[in-house]
């Protein structure tokens, strides 16, 4: 995990567990909706993506008419189904036509830091994944333009072929030190077991 993601990580994992005290120690009428929107965008903020899901079914119907929490109950569906194209078109629509959605300012917030995340999460796993993936398949994984993912290939230092037609993902150092101190490690101690 990246510095940014790790940080984001602890203060998304703080700001949970002063919503779920809240949640538990206060009268369970007293409690306005916007707490259970902070909570599902927490959820998804952190990968919970189960938790939100069940918070959704678990809604009192009246809270599931309101508008924001049919886009989050959207956004959970794309992330549990793994249709990142969907979820991002999903979030380019709220944010570009914010008044047909209807968010909050503090809700377009937790949005950008949700596509962050999601982002960041998902261009770690094609760089573990990846020694080369065409563009097209990388634009279809994103399901982003091909000038928005050009610039994740341009932020990420990875290289494409002289054709365009392939992205060399750029691998991160300190994953491939971790698991060479590993495979040391291991020669170490199988060498050791064996005297």
């Amino acid at each position: 995990m990246t510095d940014s993601l790790t940080s984001m990580f602890q203060q998304q994992c703080e700001h949970l567990l002063q919503l779920q005290n809240r949640l538990l120690t206060s009268p369970i009428d007293t409690i306005p909706i916007d707490v259970y929107k902070e909570l599902m965008t927490t959820y998804l903020c952190l990968s919970k993506i189960n938790e939100a899901k069940f918070l959704w079914e678990n809604l009192p119907a009246h809270m599931k008419t309101d508008k924001e929490f049919q886009f989050l109950a959207s956004l959970v569906s794309s992330l549990n189904l793994k249709q990142y194209g969907d979820f991002y078109r999903l979030c380019q629509t709220a944010l570009e036509n914010n008044s047909s959605c209807d968010l909050s300012l503090q809700m377009n917030q937790y949005l950008q830091k949700l596509i962050s995340r999601v982002t960041i999460q998902n261009v770690e796993l094609i760089e573990l994944a990846y020694k080369s993936i065409s563009f097209d398949d990388l634009q279809k994984f994103f399901g982003l333009n091909t000038k928005m993912v050009q610039q994740i290939c341009n932020d990420r230092a990875w290289q494409m072929d002289s054709a365009g037609v392939y992205v060399l993902p750029k691998h991160n150092d300190n994953t491939s030190a971790a698991s060479n101190s590993n495979l040391t490690k291991l020669v170490e101690l199988v060498c050791f077991l064996e005297r």
